[in-house]
């Protein structure tokens, strides 16, 4: 007799209940070190009294956040749901009490405290999004909170920031909505699934249901996490340029790889999204081997050294014929792996003749792979030895890209592991002739001298990005024109502003999408001005539509880094010209 099943709305409490339990180490981790930063920060900035009673009433807060899953172990799952609920407004009014540290004639110190709280609300709207009561709990008593107290305090300043602080609140639960509604699609889907096991064609149809509707899930989540994580990097770079000389400039650079680690996690989605909407286009070259392994040990033999562990390369004067980006991009995801789950001995890198071909192995002396498990490991989100999904093991798509990768450049992929001994991955590249002329070298960066002057046109319906590009652009030497949307960008071309010598445009707006205003700004402009798109996109028939234009494309986040680099090649084509 089959056990009857479930309710629907007690499977989602109970997929709320375990998503809850499963990230409240994490989350709690990740608050005490938020607390940490901050008290290093304040110590020479605040009293001393204040702080200490601060920081204690967060950890001990924080105390009760971790132990709270036990405490209530045996509690229904609605009871577990409502307590949770109750711990969000306690941890969002503990952070907004952060606010009491700050004296009103301390501005640096005021703008670090004012950003790590946003920092702290965008990152938690993540872990709370799968119970919405607690994501309204810890918004509105924490931002809510902040936005009143800097509105009671009066001023034009007080007033902006309460502003930033009642968008960036509505905007995270705006956000939090539509990944709980994923969240609850997901869940109504997996009970379709379990409602056609046994029929094999109806199992297949309900599969690829499920496959499409986890595309359209991460495809969207994205989009809606990529908006205020882009804003937070670039606010980031331009709190990084107006804060030199004042000392923070180590807590900065902490702050920025907190959010190049939240990128990491997002690229790996883009570079499936990619692959799956087949806008990849392969490039073949002949590539030199010792120059691939040289870049691979001059990029992971830092990161093998603080592990304890040795990287050794085994290079040949041998060529290949591949992809140089995306042969890069597999080697990487192999070589990361390989050190991410070897804790002796160490990581081989050498390349040797197979059949017609040259093989790429990678060789570790890892936890092994059990041969029943060879499939799996390609999969999508598979990870057999982080059952915790420690975020520091990565989100186990590594493979899964080298798989899909290997497919679109007609290579081969091969694994040999063997359980406790380490494992062997092996790519099968074709060989090819040497070069008659070798490929330039990769461009240095400019410095901002070599851009300083250039005029550009920004094009974005997001205020805060709006803001922080606007604030880069001219701490870099730049003119900035900002508009809302491309209507608005003619509008202002149209009342005089002076001609940009670049672009850089988002791609979805209210009305018509960046590709189209890029091409209006164009045509009303008479030349074909350097333009940028710059994307939180990843569905397929975006990314196609990106890609039929031949505009060059960022997608969100990016890096200052990379908007200096571009700006530069748009200041040489500009002096070339």
């Amino acid at each position: 007799m089959s056990a009857r099943p479930i309710p629907l709305s007690d499977a989602i409490a109970r997929e709320k209940r375990r998503a809850l339990t499963e990230g409240t180490v994490a989350d709690a981790l990740g608050s005490v070190g938020g607390v940490v930063v901050v008290v290093c920060v304040a110590y020479a900035h605040s009293q001393h009294l204040a702080l200490l009673a601060w920081a204690c009433g967060m950890l001990l807060v924080l105390a009760g956040q971790f132990a709270f899953p036990r405490l209530v172990a045996r509690a229904s799952d609605a009871g577990f749901l409502s307590g949770y609920a109750a711990l969000g407004v306690v941890l969002g009014l503990a952070w907004a009490f952060c606010a009491v540290l700050v004296r009103p004639d301390n501005f640096g110190f005021e703008a670090f405290v004012v950003l790590a709280l946003c920092v702290v609300f965008t990152a938690g709207s993540v872990f709370n999004a799968h119970h919405p009561p607690m994501l309204y709990g810890f918004q509105i008593a924490g931002q809510g909170s902040l936005a009143l107290v800097y509105a009671l305090r009066g001023g034009t300043l007080n007033w902006g920031i309460a502003a930033g602080f009642a968008i960036l609140m509505w905007t995270l639960i705006g956000y939090g909505r539509a990944f709980h509604r994923g969240f609850v699609r997901a869940i109504e889907l997996g009970f379709e699934n379990a409602r056609l096991v046994g029929e094999l064609t109806a199992k297949t149809q309900a599969l690829e249901q499920a496959n499409m509707a986890k595309t359209r899930f991460l495809a969207s989540a994205s989009h809606d996490l990529r908006q205020p994580l882009h804003a937070i990097s670039l606010l980031i770079g331009l709190l990084g340029e107006r804060a030199r000389g004042l000392g923070v400039e180590d807590l900065v650079q902490r702050i920025g790889q907190s959010t190049e680690a939240m990128e990491s996690l997002l690229s790996g989605i883009l570079d499936i999204s990619r692959l799956d909407a087949g806008v990849e286009r392969p490039e073949p070259a002949a590539l030199p081997v010792r120059e691939l392994l040289a870049r691979l040990e001059r990029q992971f033999a830092p990161l093998a050294a603080a592990r304890g562990l040795s990287l050794r390369t085994h290079a040949s004067a041998h060529w290949v014929r591949s992809d140089r980006v995306l042969l890069t991009r597999m080697l990487d995801n192999l070589v990361a792996n390989a050190l991410r789950y070897t804790e002796r001995g160490g990581v081989l890198i050498g390349v040797r003749p197979h059949g017609e071909g040259l093989a790429f192995e990678v060789w570790d002396s890892g936890i092994g792979i059990p041969a029943e498990q060879f499939d799996a490991v390609f999969q999508e989100f598979v990870q057999l030895h982080n059952p915790q999904r420690d975020r520091s093991l990565g989100l186990g798509l590594g493979l899964s890209i080298v798989r899909r990768t290997a497919e679109l450049l007609g290579h081969r992929v091969e694994l040999r592991s063997r359980p406790g001994r380490g494992s062997m991955f092996r790519i099968v590249v074709p060989r090819s002739a040497p070069a008659a002329v070798a490929e330039p070298p990769p461009m240095a960066p400019l410095a901002a001298e070599a851009f300083a002057g250039l005029r550009v046109l920004v094009v974005d319906d997001e205020a805060p990005i709006r803001f922080a590009l606007q604030g880069l652009l001219q701490a870099w030497g730049c003119e900035a024109i900002v508009a809302g949307d491309g209507a608005d960008a003619l509008a202002r071309l149209a009342g005089g502003v002076p001609a940009p010598d670049a672009i850089l445009c988002d791609y979805r707006f209210e009305r018509g999408t960046g590709v189209e205003w890029v091409g209006r700004l164009r045509e009303h402009l008479g030349e074909d001005v350097p333009a940028l798109i710059v994307t939180g996109d990843v569905t397929a028939s975006q990314l196609i539509d990106i890609a039929a234009s031949d505009l060059p494309v960022m997608h969100k986040p990016v890096s200052p880094a990379a908007l200096r680099a571009w700006l530069g090649r748009v200041a040489l084509l500009s002096s070339a010209g």
